[in-house]
């Protein structure tokens, strides 16, 4: 049996490569219907066809690692500020 996720995307998958707030799994008609209605976060995507026609089609930038990673919480002692 396939996948409930098989053939959707990402909604909006950006350019850059960094994650969204709110992103959506789109099937491709659903994609191409946002693109015809001008939604708001189709200008800065991967699938979005006006880039694609100009730039060929173009694949994220991966993030670098050292930019995403969020450094372990240090905890003070009971009465102790941290530095």
């Amino acid at each position: 049996m396939a996948s409930p996720d098989f053939g959707l995307q990402m909604c909006p998958t950006r350019l850059d490569g960094h994650s969204v707030l709110f992103a959506h799994k789109v099937s491709p008609a659903q994609c191409q219907d946002r693109q015809r209605g001008h939604y708001h976060k189709c200008w800065t995507c991967v699938h979005n066809n006006a880039l694609a026609k100009t730039n060929g089609h173009v694949l994220p930038k991966p993030v670098a690692l050292a930019a995403t990673a969020v450094a372990p919480l240090e905890r003070a002692a009971p009465g102790r500020a941290l530095a």
